[in-house]
């Protein structure tokens, strides 16, 4: 699936969908266990960095989801620091970041999976609207898809070709394996 061709049913669906964004924050908060995890890459968090200044810790933190077997325990990936119920960047109910925020944030609350929209339950779908710049969704969809594929790839080959240290915590994602400083 490429970014070349935009998919017109994709499009439509998107369109038909009615989305507009209110503002209203409710998914940069948990609304449920685990709602509000932006998970990320390590190229996402460069831009992050590139655009505040802040440090990759000050960023992000370790995925919470840890695999424990034998003497070794790992997780896969970032994700966006929380501050309590919501993500650190969520001041006054806006994106602090919107400008570099995650591609996961960009394309909410639409997801392809399988080669199919998803679409999670937002407030600001609103049946009989149509959705603003369907186009635009479309391609960052395409983007997001192509770009979680070549990070899930990338760590396949990490996870396949490195041996996980034993004795500590560490994190594997597109890059290596790093230290766990959650």
């Amino acid at each position: 699936m490429g970014t070349g061709i935009l998919n017109s049913s994709l499009i439509k669906k998107i369109e038909e969908t009615g989305f507009f964004c209110k503002m209203c924050g409710n998914c940069c908060k948990e609304i449920e266990p685990g709602s509000n995890i932006v998970i990320t890459g390590p190229a996402e968090i460069r831009e992050i960095m590139k655009g505040t200044g802040l440090s990759f810790q000050d960023i992000a933190t370790p995925y919470p989801e840890m695999v424990r077997n034998s003497n070794c325990e790992y997780t896969i990936g970032w994700a966006l620091r929380r501050s309590g119920d919501h993500c650190f960047f969520l001041k006054n109910n806006r994106c602090s970041i919107y400008q570099y925020r995650p591609w996961i944030c960009r394309t909410y609350p639409f997801m392809l999976m399988d080669n199919e929209l998803v679409i999670y339950p937002c407030q600001g779908i609103i049946k009989g609207k149509k959705t603003k710049e369907p186009e635009r969704i479309a391609k960052d969809l395409y983007f997001r898809f192509e770009y979680e594929i070549c990070q899930e790839d990338r760590i396949r080959a990490v996870f396949n070709s490195h041996i996980i240290p034993t004795g500590r915590p560490v994190v594997i994602d597109e890059e290596g394996i790093k230290d766990y400083y959650g």
